[in-house]
């Protein structure tokens, strides 16, 4: 579907600058160049995209074992609520097939109309020329059963040289296949259905296509002729309106139509170098074409070497100095299958050895920003437990540990006893407590520092979020963000103290 996106904004970016260049390349290069430009849009439509090879194999590493390793997962699951996207793009698809179907319908009915009660009056080449009681001005139309139709008595006309001009001008029609150029734009419409510039681009079109078909009928013409053939276009000025078909007037389009073809009238001929110069402009201009294309990566079919075999656990006296590892894996809509046909990258990134495993065909750039994405992601790791203390040694019976007795009298000649350690033993409970104190005190720094982690993360999301949010006001966002900032600051400054 990325490529009827691409090809939705590109074909669009073309249209808007045909309306722009038709005018100024009319004058500078004639009517027939400026009705060429509608190629660009045309031509863009049927451009495929364009699939490049995949990356060189080296890149490729063997998938290390999932055993023993930290896992992050970053796939697409599903959205918690319905999928606007996918509605609006069925939405655009569905407008697209019934204005497809209603174009279509409606030319079938223009034939039927100006075919039923025709009188055949004479045949030119592969064109039949037929009297028609639904039309009042000469119409062409058919691609493949070619059709010229004019009003009822329009060859017994008085007015030979009007009458001779009009089917010259509906025959130059036929022969430059004008009704095909027509036919092949209802798919650049159909996807345009909804789009206002679309359809200004259509009746521009219709406008050059009849100001080239004059001009190829006038080449060369003296203007005594050039005269009545612009009294004979406003004769036909208030024409009916048929579907994709060629009529004298373009009534299709109205009387802006009519002026615009008899000012291309009043333009001189331009000399054969100036419309070559034209004509290499155009060509310069197809050729850029693919530079808008959709661009892909092929798939790497070949099978990944096989995973390596998992090694045995390591002792924790070993473990503890082992070099932290993390896997990213990222699958296509994921789904958790199968890992031997995933793209492996791994990467040493502060002291960490980050191995990013996916099957989608992602850019280098796009994957040290995943990477970054999640290692800005995971939590701190957990400070390492600290070994368990020494259990203090019983007090030999006569050493420095033994307690002291001491008799206390009161003064009714009663006596109390109670037991004192000595000096040792006090220095040694002392220590113990100093120790417990300096551990929990450790443990609290830990947990702090995780936590200031946590909280800085969280802080510049939300400021991101904040940030990239139009719909707050600006002076409100600005606000926003230099409280952030400023939260953000203090936290990164306590952790570095």
């Amino acid at each position: 579907m990325s490529w009827l996106v691409d090809t939705l904004l590109a074909t669009g970016a073309l249209i808007a600058l045909v309306l722009v260049l038709r005018r100024p390349v009319a004058r500078l290069f004639g009517a027939g160049l400026a009705y060429a430009l509608w190629a660009l849009p045309l031509l863009r439509l049927v451009l495929p995209p364009l699939v490049l090879p995949a990356q060189p194999g080296p890149q490729l590493a063997a998938a290390p074992a999932l055993t023993d390793l930290p896992v992050t997962v970053l796939a697409e699951g599903a959205p918690a609520g319905p999928d606007w996207t996918a509605l609006l793009l069925a939405a655009w698809l569905a407008g697209a097939m019934i204005f497809a179907l209603w174009r279509l319908w409606g030319y079938a009915a223009m034939r039927r109309l100006l075919l039923g009660g025709a009188v055949p009056v004479g045949q030119v080449g592969d064109v039949r020329l037929v009297e028609s009681p639904a039309t009042q001005a000469p119409v062409a139309f058919g691609v493949r059963d070619k059709v010229v139709a004019l009003p009822i008595g329009f060859m017994d006309r008085p007015d030979r040289l009007g009458r001779d001009l009009a089917i010259a001008h509906e025959l130059e029609h036929h022969a430059a296949r004008d009704l095909a150029v027509n036919l092949a734009m209802q798919p650049l419409l159909a996807l345009h259905w909804f789009n206002p510039l679309a359809w200004l681009g259509w009746r521009a079109l219709r406008r050059d296509q009849e100001a080239a078909c004059d001009a190829r009928v006038m080449a060369g013409a003296t203007p005594q002729l050039r005269a009545a053939y612009g009294q004979l276009i406003a004769t036909f000025a208030q024409s009916p309106r048929l579907a994709l078909a060629a009529p004298m007037a373009c009534p299709v389009l109205g009387e802006a139509s009519v002026i615009h073809r008899l000012r291309s009238l009043t333009m001189s001929d331009h000399s054969p170098r100036r419309r070559q110069a034209g004509r290499a402009l155009i060509a310069s201009a197809v050729l850029a074409l693919p530079l808008t294309a959709t661009l892909s990566y092929a798939a790497d079919d070949l099978p990944l070497p096989p995973a390596a075999p998992t090694p045995p656990a390591a002792p924790l006296a070993q473990a503890a100095g082992k070099q932290h590892r993390i896997v990213i894996v990222e699958r296509q809509g994921g789904a958790w299958t199968d890992g031997s046909r995933l793209k492996t990258r791994v990467i040493e990134r502060g002291g960490k050895t980050v191995v990013f495993k996916t099957d989608k065909a992602l850019t280098d750039a796009e994957i040290e920003q995943k990477i970054d994405l999640a290692l800005r992601t995971l939590p701190e790791p957990p400070a390492p437990p600290q070994p368990p203390e020494a259990p203090e040694p019983p007090a030999a019976p006569d050493g420095p540990g033994k307690l002291r007795r001491i008799a206390i009298y009161d003064g009714a000649g009663g006596s109390k006893t109670i037991e004192l350690p000595d000096a040792a033993q006090i220095s040694a409970q002392v220590n113990a407590e100093v120790r417990r104190g300096l551990a929990e005190a450790r443990r609290g720094m830990a947990e702090a520092r995780a936590g200031r982690a946590e909280a800085l993360t969280a802080i510049r999301s939300a400021r991101d979020e904040v940030a990239g949010d139009d719909s707050l006001p600006a002076d409100i966002r600005k606000r926003v963000v230099q409280q952030l900032d400023r939260e953000i600051e203090r936290l990164s400054r306590q952790g570095q103290s």
